[in-house]
């Protein structure tokens, strides 16, 4: 049955329009306001426009005004790689995916082997255009300068350009954020880089103003690698609840050594389970969010299988990355605070 104003409003005219636009208020047709769609606890999606060059103050990132900014990003390890391959209209479309689903950077690969082949001198000719693109969309870039240096045979002369480059060029940004190498104790990784001592002598070729990270640890709270912030790529094993309690220990691992540490890569996303890499529960990533930000971390960046291809994810995927970025964003952002 339809239904429609009182008979006795159905009129024409301007006194019909006036009647019928109170008829459509009083019954809730009218759009809320802006300024209050939004639960006031939601924390803002922060800009590089906005918040500037972001640094480490305490167990805190900050933007450039002092303000605490909140880590909140997404793997796009190919977004590189696509512009090497002139594919700007796929990077772009992820790019607008991540910043419409609510994350403030990306962590992009500057040179790579196995997903995809990109030559650390193409992945350089590129990155001014990275930055450029991703502060377009209102998003900062982790951009890291060493991944699969075994399989490219990078000698110690190869690595050290590697991050002194990646480093000029990211000085030039106000929204790059370095991190020196990909799990440096990989078997992918040359052997040279399993020593922590040579991330740090690398570290020494990054501009003082760039914000960087050495690389994560196959221990969860190994103290070193380190660098200005230090990430960590959550261990796997164990049940959904048992990854999720780890967070406290990272937690701990910020106030022993007084830096920001950011939750670099736990279990991903996929569209199906796969024990011990995928999960498909948006729940679980809403949960490590969550605890991300209860742990007192500075952020997280979540994972996913698309995302490593720069694709936007399918919709299992789509879902975790809705509900991530729900529990990281529902409550207040950390302070700057010392140990």
């Amino acid at each position: 049955m339809k239904t429609g104003p009182p008979a006795g409003i159905r009129r024409t005219g301007f006194a019909g329009v006036v009647c019928g636009l109170l008829w459509i208020a009083a019954c809730g047709y009218a759009q809320p306001r802006a300024d209050t769609a939004r639960p006031p606890d939601v924390v803002p999606l922060q800009t590089p426009a906005a918040c500037g060059r972001v640094s480490a103050r305490g167990t805190a990132l900050v933007c450039a005004d002092g303000s605490a900014f909140r880590w909140n990003g997404v793997t796009a390890f190919a977004l590189l790689d696509q512009l090497a391959d002139g594919r700007r209209a796929d990077a772009d479309t992820y790019l607008r995916w991540a910043r419409a689903t609510g994350f403030n950077l990306v962590r992009v690969l500057a040179m790579a082997d196995v997903l995809f082949k990109l030559s650390p001198e193409e992945g350089r000719r590129h990155l001014d255009g990275l930055f450029t693109a991703a502060a377009g969309h209102g998003l900062y870039v982790e951009i890291v300068a060493i991944a699969d240096s075994a399989r490219l045979k990078q000698s110690p002369d190869g690595l050290r350009n590697q991050v002194a480059a990646v480093g000029r060029l990211a000085a030039a940004h106000v929204n790059a954020i370095v991190q020196i190498a990909n799990e440096h104790y990989h078997p992918t990784q040359v052997p040279a880089l399993h020593d922590p001592a040579t991330l740090t002598a690398l570290a020494a070729l990054i501009p003082p103003r760039v914000l960087y990270t050495e690389s994560a640890s196959a221990d969860d709270t190994a103290a070193r690698p380190q660098g200005l912030f230090i990430t960590r790529h959550l261990s796997r094993g164990g049940t959904p609840a048992d990854m999720t309690a780890r967070l406290a220990l990272l937690g701990e691992l910020a106030m022993s050594t007084g830096k920001p540490v950011v939750n670099g890569e736990p279990i991903g996303a996929g569209e199906r389970r796969v024990p011990g890499r995928r999960l498909a529960d948006p729940r679980v990533f809403r949960d490590l969010a969550r605890r991300t930000v209860e742990a007192g971390l500075a952020g997280g960046t979540f994972h996913c299988e698309d995302g490593m291809f720069a694709r936007v994810p399918g919709p299992v995927q789509q879902a975790c990355a809705r509900a991530w970025v729900e529990g990281m964003s529902a409550t207040s952002p950390p302070t700057a605070r010392r140990p």
